[in-house]
């Protein structure tokens, strides 16, 4: 077992000014020694009053405030937090999360020699009724939440929302790309990247839950996904083609992906989920957005 004895904690921040106070009260006061952890957070120049929650907090002894000038996206605030920090270990929490008081010490019993990075759930706030498609972003049908706890998980499903990594391998693999800008694909680029160098070195935790503060309905979530599928999915199979059938991309232009993600089947889709809103038929409907949006890209035409 690796001992981790010294942790960055960066934090990236926009517009999260309904949670950021119960994160940063959170964090300054986990379970781990005060003396051996330093939280980044980074805002990303919000517009709303998240700026003025954070200055409140700079005189905190284990917080530094980094305000960016301008809006320069989820890549860009990790690396100033990255940068900011010098330990061996950096664990990653968006600013709309809030972890439990053990959260660091949480991680400890996954790092070994093989384990480059551990990845926690994130889970839905107890007082709210979820929606449909909450209940399916929250769900045991997506992402690594179809695996074990401490199984090793494919590099498709590592996303640094709430997770720890070894500084040493992240340095060596490079940073997160500030030229993805636009919704996902930032967590794959960079978790495709260590995987080449060091496959199978990604551990699901089940014991490093954060609450996660998103409301979603099914029309956003489904632009988002067909934003990134238009934009950054190009990218990354263009990037990393070994690695293409992790990413679905053998969905965009073959038989079975016309056959099965088609205007009629999802008119169709979408009538049915009207009466009965089953996770299923959300499922498809965001895969559904993400094929949309790579089938209108030119980068892979």
């Amino acid at each position: 077992m690796d001992k981790i004895t010294e942790v960055d904690i960066v934090i990236p921040c926009y517009n999260v000014e309904k949670t950021v106070k119960n994160c940063i009260e959170i964090l300054i006061n986990q379970s781990f020694s005060n003396e051996n952890y330093h939280c980044f957070f980074i805002n990303d120049a919000s517009t709303d009053k998240t700026g003025e929650i954070l200055e409140k907090y700079k005189n905190e002894n284990n917080v530094t405030i980094i305000h960016h000038e301008k809006n320069s996206g989820l890549s860009s605030a990790r690396n100033s937090g990255i940068e900011a920090g010098s330990s061996d270990f950096i664990a990653f929490l968006d600013g709309d999360m809030v972890p439990q008081k053990d959260w660091l010490i949480s991680f400890q019993s996954y790092f070994d020699k093989n384990t480059i990075a551990v990845m926690g759930d994130n889970v839905p706030p107890k007082n709210i009724s979820l929606t449909p498609v909450e209940k399916y972003y929250f769900g045991n049908l997506r992402g690594a939440r179809q695996y074990n706890d401490k199984d090793k998980i494919p590099l498709q499903y590592m996303l640094f929302g709430n997770a720890m990594i070894k500084r040493e391998a992240l340095v060596e693999c490079g940073m997160f790309d500030e030229k993805i800008k636009k919704y996902g694909g930032e967590d794959t680029d960079l978790a495709a990247r260590i995987w080449d160098i060091y496959p199978y070195s990604f551990v699901f935790s089940k014991k490093s839950d954060a609450i996660h503060y998103h409301r979603r309905d099914l029309k956003d979530f489904c632009y988002s996904m067909e934003i990134y599928g238009k934009h950054n999915l190009p990218l990354l199979v263009k990037r990393y083609p070994h690695h293409k059938m992790k990413f679905a991309a053998d969905w965009i232009f073959s038989f079975k992906g016309y056959a099965i993600f088609n205007f009629i089947v999802r008119k169709v889709i979408k009538l049915i989920f009207k009466i009965y809103p089953s996770e299923l038929f959300i499922r498809y409907l965001v895969a559904s957005s993400v094929i949309r949006g790579a089938r209108k890209s030119n980068k892979l035409k």
